[in-house]
């Protein structure tokens, strides 16, 4: 590292403080009317209210990065520029790919903090925000009924049962369907009127059962009659816990990635929605790669003095920064609603705004 790679980047660190610290006052300045509604209303108290300020701070960080970099950018760069620094190393063969290297890496860097902010504290603060608001620890709690709930298992043996209670461990109207091991062939089906489970025995016991075996043969693909009928019966393969059936449903926004994903796999085996985790997941691996990919832009913006030009350059950085957290705000509801995968939606407006980033990079060569 050269020392005008450390000046370039100290003036680089320089405007994106500057301009993160103003942004987060901004955003703090904000929040003032609603903490001064909660301390009056006795939500809170006024060592609560500081409180609940430093929790929304993960949030803000994450929020307003992408556009502190793309002002930090433009503005170390135009510093540079108006004292010819850039017009500088250019003529001594320096290339502007080779200027912005290190505050791209910084860049980079900074996205690889907010990501791993976004997965371990982010979580937790919006949760401790939203108790905070409310003036309640809510504890989230499985609902005690449910119907129409499917869960399939670990051996391949798929449930389905109209209403089931998880406290008395009563379902009404099951059907158990027992696969192969590769899942494309019914060994089994069972249809019950009724059934509950035994909690000290671990296991189902079912009464006014049908059961059709060898529902499909593999070689021939005839279907055989074989039914039997029983007024109770019990398999000790049938051992999955009623609150199995029963989620337990999380705001994702509380969750890590590793919890998210759990959660997602939990919902899939008992036919739930996952669009919104999944949503938020998507969310959570492009949004902190924004301010990598909104670097270009704003070095590039700032890199060629023009007198009276700084003004104009940076509201068009402000324009295209606000247009990104548009277009990201467009896309994750048009992924929310199912038109579009969430991941794809998610990484478009990176996309859009890196094709932008490396135009405008070729055009500052010249």
């Amino acid at each position: 590292m050269k020392k005008v790679d450390i000046h370039i980047i100290k003036k680089f660190i320089k405007a994106f403080l500057l301009t993160l610290i103003a942004f987060l006052n901004i955003f703090i300045l904000s929040q003032v009317f609603r903490i001064v509604k909660f301390v009056t209303e006795g939500k809170m108290t006024v060592g609560e209210s500081l409180e609940y300020v430093l929790t929304l701070i993960p949030k803000m960080l994450i929020d307003i990065t992408p556009l502190s970099i793309l002002l930090g950018g433009l503005i170390s760069m135009n510093i540079m520029a108006s004292n010819l620094e850039i017009i500088s190393l250019k003529t001594s063969g320096v290339s502007f790919k080779r200027i912005i290297f290190f505050p791209v890496i910084l860049s980079l860097l900074v996205s690889g903090g907010i990501f791993i902010l976004s997965d371990t504290i982010a979580p937790k603060s919006y949760e401790k925000t939203r108790m905070m608001r409310s003036g309640e620890k809510t504890v989230l709690e499985r609902p005690i009924t449910k119907s129409k709930v499917f869960l399939r298992d670990k051996n391949n043996i798929v449930y389905y049962m109209e209403e089931i209670n998880r406290k008395t461990g009563i379902g009404k109207k099951i059907q158990i369907i027992e696969l192969n091991q590769d899942f494309n062939s019914i060994k089994k089906i069972l249809t019950a009127e009724k059934g509950e489970y035994d909690f000290i025995e671990n296991v189902w016991k079912l009464k006014q059962v049908t059961i059709n075996y060898d529902i499909q043969e593999e070689k021939s693909n005839q279907i055989k009659d074989k039914e039997k009928k029983y007024e109770e019966y019990l398999d000790k393969k049938y051992i999955s816990l009623p609150e199995k059936f029963i989620p337990l449903g999380k705001n994702p926004k509380t969750l890590t990635n590793k919890e998210i994903k759990k959660e997602m796999k939990e919902l899939v085996l008992t036919g739930n929605d996952i669009k919104e985790l999944s949503q938020e997941l998507s969310r959570r691996y492009s949004f902190p790669f924004a301010s990598f990919f909104i670097c270009f832009v704003g070095l590039s913006l700032g890199s060629k003095y023009v007198r009276g030009g700084t003004t104009r350059n940076i509201g068009i950085a402000i324009a295209l920064g606000y247009g990104y957290y548009l277009l990201q705000g467009i896309f994750e509801a048009i992924g929310k609603n199912g038109y579009i995968n969430p991941y794809l939606g998610n990484w478009i407006p990176n996309i859009l705004v890196l094709i932008i980033g490396v135009c405008l990079v070729y055009k500052s060569e010249y």
